[in-house]
This record gives C-alpha cells, structure tokens and sequence, in this order.
C-alpha cells in the first residue's frame, strides 16, 4: 500500500512482554481473549495510510502490505504510545476533587480539562495523577491483515466521520454527494460547535486525501 491509500483493516494488539490483549477489532476475537464488551461494536476499521489515524508503529506497517495480506508486527514503544515522562504525573489538592462531587481512587480514569489521568495514589489530602498513556513505555506486538482498499468517494468520506465523529448517526443524519463532488451533511441536532469543528477537519482531510471532493456543506 502507498500513503493516503484507504484500507479496510482487522487487527489485534498484546502487550509482546506479557502477552496481554489491549485492542481488537474481530468480535469472536475479542471473546476469546476477554476483551468483549456488550455496549461497542467490533468490525475492521478503515484508516488512511499515513494518516496516523492508529499507531506510528502500526501504520508504517500497512506501507509493506498489500490487499489480503497479515502480517506480524513488532512496535516499539517510541512508535508506540511513547516512553513515559515523569513531567506527566502530578500531584491535585483532594478538595479540587471533593468540589465536583467526585471521590478519586487508585486506577480510576479521569477526563482533566480534555486530557485523560490515571489516579495512581490517594493520600494525606493529595491524589497523585498521571497523564502518560498506560501503555506507555511499552514494546507491542500487533496481528493485522488488510482486508480490501477502498476505492468509492463516499465510502472513504464515511470512513474519515467515522473516525473523527464516531457518535455522528449516519442513519439519522443524510450525507449526500452530488456528480460534481459537492457534499451536504445534514447537521441536525448538532451544536453549532460541532457542526463547525466536523466541516473544518473534514475539509483538511478531503483536501489531502479525497481531491474528488469539492466542498462540504452541514446544514442545521
């Protein structure tokens, strides 16, 4: 595959160290290896090649790969999710919390002003919280084999919301393209907010990777 190609995508990612499962996308897979959940939905996933929409590691990979192809990929931790930075965890007065209601507790995850913590320690009036990844530092080991190249204009628009805007309800919400490559949305029941954040990066990714496209309009 070649950069800005879109391909349809299974996956499965362990912990090489441990063998630990983190991440799959097969359903049957993530039974057998107790990552099943009843509330998300499992299926390949379609990324653009290049785009980083996974993994540095990861995405490199599908540049030695062709349509049908699996393949064993070995990730190391700067192509990762990083190497731990002890600049990332931090210490918060308990009250901070205390004030929204919220009683942290060792593992818990928190969203801190857009950014996600781990609550490592709770003690004399202090939690300590780290925002380095939880798997930073660590080596990775990923099955993955492409499934198809996706090649319809549409589709690959579909695929670019879905990754971006995964609450976007395609069913409810009409996306249309005309002949000439304009695009309509229908942006009912957005905020406004949204509807302006999903036209700014829906047009930077079209301009790079869907040139078929002409413009986008998400009507309220």
């Amino acid at each position: 595959m070649k950069e800005g190609d879109f391909v349809e995508i299974d996956y499965i990612g362990k912990i090489k160290s441990t063998g630990t499962y983190f991440d799959v996308t097969n359903e049957e897979k993530a039974k057998e290896t107790g990552l099943y959940q009843n509330n998300k939905t499992f299926g390949p996933v379609i990324v653009v090649v290049g785009a980083r929409h996974v993994i540095e590691g990861l995405d490199d990979s599908l540049l030695d790969m062709s349509v049908g192809e699996e393949m064993v990929v070995e990730i190391s931790p700067e192509k990762g999710f990083g190497m731990r930075d002890p600049k990332l965890i931090t210490t918060v007065p308990l009250r901070e919390f205390s004030k929204q209601g919220i009683m942290p507790r060792p593992g818990m995850s928190l969203d801190i002003g857009g950014k996600w913590a781990t609550v490592k320690n709770v003690s004399s009036g202090r939690v300590t919280l780290d925002f380095n990844h939880s798997l930073a530092s660590r080596a990775l080991e990923y099955e993955v084999k492409v499934l198809r190249e996706v090649t319809d204009t549409k589709e690959k628009l579909l695929s670019l919301i879905d990754i971006h805007f995964r609450n976007f309800d395609k069913k409810k919400n009409k996306i249309g393209i005309d002949e000439e490559g304009n695009v309509k949305i229908d942006g009912s029941g957005l905020k406004k907010e949204v509807m302006e954040s999903m036209k700014s990066i829906l047009e930077s990714e079209a301009g790079k990777y869907i040139p078929e496209i002409k413009s986008i309009e998400i009507t309220s």
